[in-house]
Protein backbone atom coordinates (compact mmCIF):
# COMPACT_ATOMS: atom_id res chain seq x y z
CA UNK A 1 0.00 0.00 0.00
CA UNK A 2 1.52 3.37 -0.66
CA UNK A 3 1.76 6.01 1.70
CA UNK A 4 2.73 8.78 -1.04
CA UNK A 5 1.50 12.15 -0.50
CA UNK A 6 -2.31 12.28 -1.14
CA UNK A 7 -5.12 14.91 -1.99
CA UNK A 8 -8.83 13.90 -1.03
CA UNK A 9 -10.64 16.62 -3.73
CA UNK A 10 -13.54 16.33 -2.06
CA UNK A 11 -14.91 15.24 1.73
CA UNK A 12 -17.43 17.07 3.93
CA UNK A 13 -15.35 16.86 7.32
CA UNK A 14 -17.53 19.71 8.32
CA UNK A 15 -20.34 17.91 8.66
CA UNK A 16 -22.22 16.44 12.09
CA UNK A 17 -21.19 13.09 11.72
CA UNK A 18 -17.68 13.85 12.25
CA UNK A 19 -18.03 15.74 15.46
CA UNK A 20 -17.30 13.63 17.47
CA UNK A 21 -14.12 12.40 16.47
CA UNK A 22 -12.66 14.60 13.64
CA UNK A 23 -9.24 15.19 15.50
CA UNK A 24 -8.83 10.86 15.03
CA UNK A 25 -10.12 10.99 11.81
CA UNK A 26 -7.79 14.24 10.81
CA UNK A 27 -4.85 12.02 12.23
CA UNK A 28 -5.48 8.58 10.78
CA UNK A 29 -5.69 10.55 7.39
CA UNK A 30 -2.31 11.72 8.43
CA UNK A 31 -1.07 7.98 9.15
CA UNK A 32 -2.26 7.29 5.50
CA UNK A 33 -0.34 9.57 3.48
CA UNK A 34 -3.35 12.37 2.90
CA UNK A 35 -1.62 15.53 3.23
CA UNK A 36 -4.28 17.87 2.07
CA UNK A 37 -8.07 17.84 2.01
CA UNK A 38 -10.65 19.78 0.22
CA UNK A 39 -14.11 20.59 2.05
CA UNK A 40 -16.87 21.61 -0.25
CA UNK A 41 -19.78 23.44 0.58
CA UNK A 42 -23.30 22.29 0.48
CA UNK A 43 -25.47 25.55 1.94
CA UNK A 44 -25.18 28.76 3.21
CA UNK A 45 -25.38 28.29 6.59
CA UNK A 46 -22.54 25.89 6.88
CA UNK A 47 -19.79 28.18 4.66
CA UNK A 48 -19.21 29.79 8.19
CA UNK A 49 -18.06 26.21 9.93
CA UNK A 50 -16.11 25.58 7.14
CA UNK A 51 -14.22 28.54 7.07
CA UNK A 52 -13.45 27.29 10.88
CA UNK A 53 -12.91 24.27 10.57
CA UNK A 54 -10.19 25.37 7.70
CA UNK A 55 -8.41 27.84 9.60
CA UNK A 56 -7.83 25.30 12.14
CA UNK A 57 -6.58 22.93 10.42
CA UNK A 58 -3.40 24.11 7.34
CA UNK A 59 -4.26 21.10 5.77
CA UNK A 60 -7.94 21.45 5.29
CA UNK A 61 -8.76 24.00 2.05
CA UNK A 62 -12.33 25.46 1.87
CA UNK A 63 -14.87 25.76 -0.74
CA UNK A 64 -18.30 27.65 -0.54
CA UNK A 65 -21.45 26.79 -2.43
CA UNK A 66 -24.81 25.81 -3.21
CA UNK A 67 -25.57 22.14 -3.31
CA UNK A 68 -28.66 20.99 -6.04
CA UNK A 69 -29.67 18.46 -3.47
CA UNK A 70 -31.07 20.88 -0.85
CA UNK A 71 -32.25 23.37 -4.12
CA UNK A 72 -35.88 24.22 -2.60
CA UNK A 73 -33.75 25.59 0.77
CA UNK A 74 -31.63 27.69 -1.24
CA UNK A 75 -32.44 31.70 -2.16
CA UNK A 76 -31.54 33.53 -4.70
CA UNK A 77 -30.39 36.05 -2.50
CA UNK A 78 -27.78 33.46 -1.24
CA UNK A 79 -25.71 33.89 -4.77
CA UNK A 80 -25.58 37.55 -4.14
CA UNK A 81 -24.14 36.23 -0.36
CA UNK A 82 -21.69 33.74 -2.14
CA UNK A 83 -20.01 36.82 -3.79
CA UNK A 84 -19.97 38.72 -0.15
CA UNK A 85 -18.23 35.76 1.17
CA UNK A 86 -15.72 34.86 -1.68
CA UNK A 87 -14.63 38.61 -1.08
CA UNK A 88 -13.99 38.34 2.82
CA UNK A 89 -12.79 34.46 2.53
CA UNK A 90 -11.24 33.78 -0.41
CA UNK A 91 -11.76 29.56 -1.06
CA UNK A 92 -9.87 27.23 -3.27
CA UNK A 93 -13.24 26.94 -5.34
CA UNK A 94 -16.33 27.43 -5.77
CA UNK A 95 -18.90 24.54 -5.08
CA UNK A 96 -20.39 22.26 -4.74
CA UNK A 97 -22.48 22.78 -7.47
CA UNK A 98 -24.32 21.33 -9.99
CA UNK A 99 -27.67 19.23 -11.44
CA UNK A 100 -29.19 16.20 -9.84
CA UNK A 101 -31.45 14.84 -11.97
CA UNK A 102 -32.69 11.68 -9.81
CA UNK A 103 -36.41 11.48 -9.77
CA UNK A 104 -36.95 12.68 -6.67
CA UNK A 105 -34.56 16.11 -6.99
CA UNK A 106 -36.06 19.66 -7.19
CA UNK A 107 -37.00 20.43 -10.63
CA UNK A 108 -34.59 21.27 -13.23
CA UNK A 109 -35.24 24.49 -14.14
CA UNK A 110 -34.46 25.63 -10.49
CA UNK A 111 -31.55 23.54 -10.60
CA UNK A 112 -30.32 24.97 -13.59
CA UNK A 113 -30.90 28.84 -12.15
CA UNK A 114 -28.39 28.02 -8.83
CA UNK A 115 -25.63 26.31 -11.22
CA UNK A 116 -25.40 28.75 -14.04
CA UNK A 117 -24.89 31.30 -11.73
CA UNK A 118 -22.31 29.59 -9.35
CA UNK A 119 -20.36 28.72 -12.73
CA UNK A 120 -20.46 32.93 -13.48
CA UNK A 121 -19.33 33.24 -9.97
CA UNK A 122 -16.57 31.21 -10.70
CA UNK A 123 -15.60 32.45 -13.83
CA UNK A 124 -15.92 35.86 -12.50
CA UNK A 125 -13.52 35.28 -9.58
CA UNK A 126 -11.24 33.43 -11.89
CA UNK A 127 -11.98 30.35 -9.68
CA UNK A 128 -12.42 26.62 -10.14
CA UNK A 129 -15.21 25.09 -10.00
CA UNK A 130 -16.36 21.74 -7.77
CA UNK A 131 -19.86 20.30 -10.33
CA UNK A 132 -21.62 17.65 -8.87
CA UNK A 133 -23.22 15.60 -11.55
CA UNK A 134 -26.26 12.62 -10.73
CA UNK A 135 -27.92 11.45 -14.14
CA UNK A 136 -26.52 14.92 -15.41
CA UNK A 137 -24.04 14.84 -16.68
CA UNK A 138 -24.67 15.69 -20.68
CA UNK A 139 -26.81 18.67 -19.74
CA UNK A 140 -23.75 19.59 -17.38
CA UNK A 141 -21.21 19.55 -20.32
CA UNK A 142 -24.04 21.85 -22.45
CA UNK A 143 -24.02 24.07 -19.39
CA UNK A 144 -20.19 24.16 -19.11
CA UNK A 145 -20.35 24.95 -23.11
CA UNK A 146 -21.75 28.43 -22.49
CA UNK A 147 -18.72 30.01 -20.25
CA UNK A 148 -15.36 30.77 -22.04
CA UNK A 149 -13.17 30.50 -18.85
CA UNK A 150 -14.14 28.05 -16.48
CA UNK A 151 -11.92 25.17 -15.10
CA UNK A 152 -12.75 22.76 -12.45
CA UNK A 153 -13.58 19.05 -11.39
CA UNK A 154 -16.72 16.77 -12.15
CA UNK A 155 -16.74 15.12 -8.35
CA UNK A 156 -17.40 10.87 -8.21
CA UNK A 157 -17.46 11.15 -11.77
CA UNK A 158 -20.24 8.86 -13.38
CA UNK A 159 -20.39 9.44 -16.90
CA UNK A 160 -19.44 7.40 -20.00
CA UNK A 161 -15.37 7.79 -21.76
CA UNK A 162 -16.91 9.69 -24.44
CA UNK A 163 -18.53 11.87 -21.88
CA UNK A 164 -14.96 12.32 -19.71
CA UNK A 165 -13.08 13.12 -23.35
CA UNK A 166 -15.30 16.14 -24.06
CA UNK A 167 -15.06 17.55 -20.23
CA UNK A 168 -11.41 17.28 -20.51
CA UNK A 169 -10.81 18.91 -23.71
CA UNK A 170 -13.13 21.75 -21.85
CA UNK A 171 -9.79 21.36 -19.19
CA UNK A 172 -12.16 19.89 -16.64
CA UNK A 173 -10.02 17.00 -13.98
CA UNK A 174 -12.47 13.86 -13.45
CA UNK A 175 -12.36 13.17 -9.77
CA UNK A 176 -13.01 9.55 -8.70
CA UNK A 177 -14.35 8.66 -5.33
CA UNK A 178 -14.72 4.70 -3.46
CA UNK A 179 -17.86 3.74 -6.40
CA UNK A 180 -14.81 2.72 -8.47
CA UNK A 181 -13.71 -0.20 -6.42
CA UNK A 182 -17.11 -2.19 -6.71
CA UNK A 183 -16.87 -5.19 -9.16
CA UNK A 184 -20.17 -3.92 -10.54
CA UNK A 185 -19.38 -0.58 -11.00
CA UNK A 186 -18.19 -1.51 -14.84
CA UNK A 187 -19.11 2.26 -16.74
CA UNK A 188 -17.17 3.87 -13.92
CA UNK A 189 -14.45 1.20 -14.14
CA UNK A 190 -13.81 1.94 -18.26
CA UNK A 191 -14.22 5.49 -17.95
CA UNK A 192 -11.35 5.45 -15.27
CA UNK A 193 -9.13 3.01 -17.53
CA UNK A 194 -9.09 6.05 -20.33
CA UNK A 195 -9.07 8.90 -18.30
CA UNK A 196 -5.46 10.26 -18.63
CA UNK A 197 -3.42 10.46 -15.90
CA UNK A 198 -2.85 14.10 -16.27
CA UNK A 199 -6.75 14.89 -15.79
CA UNK A 200 -7.62 12.59 -12.72
CA UNK A 201 -8.05 13.61 -8.79
CA UNK A 202 -9.55 10.98 -6.67
CA UNK A 203 -11.59 11.29 -3.18
CA UNK A 204 -13.89 10.19 -0.55
CA UNK A 205 -16.50 12.51 -0.67
CA UNK A 206 -16.77 11.20 3.40
CA UNK A 207 -19.09 10.87 5.08
CA UNK A 208 -20.64 8.92 2.04
CA UNK A 209 -19.76 6.59 -1.15
CA UNK A 210 -17.51 4.31 0.99
CA UNK A 211 -15.15 2.17 -0.54
CA UNK A 212 -15.84 -1.60 -1.23
CA UNK A 213 -13.58 -2.82 2.02
CA UNK A 214 -15.46 -0.81 3.95
CA UNK A 215 -19.03 -1.28 2.71
CA UNK A 216 -21.84 -0.24 5.33
CA UNK A 217 -19.38 2.38 7.58
CA UNK A 218 -18.93 5.74 7.69
CA UNK A 219 -16.43 7.04 4.79
CA UNK A 220 -13.48 8.97 6.05
CA UNK A 221 -10.49 10.41 3.85
CA UNK A 222 -7.93 7.84 5.63
CA UNK A 223 -9.84 5.15 3.23
CA UNK A 224 -8.75 6.97 0.08
CA UNK A 225 -5.65 4.74 -0.15
CA UNK A 226 -8.21 1.67 -0.95
CA UNK A 227 -9.46 3.39 -3.95
CA UNK A 228 -5.79 4.52 -5.17
CA UNK A 229 -5.08 0.79 -5.03
CA UNK A 230 -8.03 -0.39 -7.43
CA UNK A 231 -7.44 2.19 -9.61
CA UNK A 232 -3.66 1.63 -9.64
CA UNK A 233 -4.81 -1.89 -10.97
CA UNK A 234 -7.37 -0.79 -13.26
CA UNK A 235 -4.92 1.55 -15.30
CA UNK A 236 -1.92 -1.18 -14.53
CA UNK A 237 0.34 1.71 -12.81
CA UNK A 238 2.08 1.86 -9.59
CA UNK A 239 0.10 3.02 -6.57
CA UNK A 240 3.20 5.59 -6.65
CA UNK A 241 2.16 6.62 -9.90
CA UNK A 242 -0.96 7.25 -9.44
CA UNK A 243 -0.57 9.19 -5.87
CA UNK A 244 2.13 11.46 -7.36
CA UNK A 245 -0.21 12.59 -10.58
CA UNK A 246 -3.28 12.93 -8.69
CA UNK A 247 -1.58 15.16 -5.85
CA UNK A 248 0.09 17.15 -8.48
CA UNK A 249 -3.21 17.47 -10.09
CA UNK A 250 -4.84 18.33 -7.41
CA UNK A 251 -2.12 21.01 -6.47
CA UNK A 252 -2.31 22.66 -9.78
CA UNK A 253 -6.68 23.15 -9.72
CA UNK A 254 -6.49 24.16 -6.27
CA UNK A 255 -3.43 25.93 -6.23
CA UNK A 256 -2.04 24.48 -2.84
Amino acid sequence: MSTMPLIDTHCHLDFEIFDDDRTKVLQRAKNNGITDIIIPGTKKKYWQRITALCENHPQLHACYGLHPYWVNRHSKQDIEQLQKYIDQHRPVAIGECGLDFRPQQADKETQLYFFEAQLALAENNQLPVVIHAVNATETVIQTIKKFNNLRGMIHSYSGSSEQAEQLINRGFYLSLSGSVTYDRAKKIRRAAKNIPLESLLVETDAPDQSDRENAGKRNEPAFLVNTVKILAEIKEKSTETISRQTSCNAKKLFQL
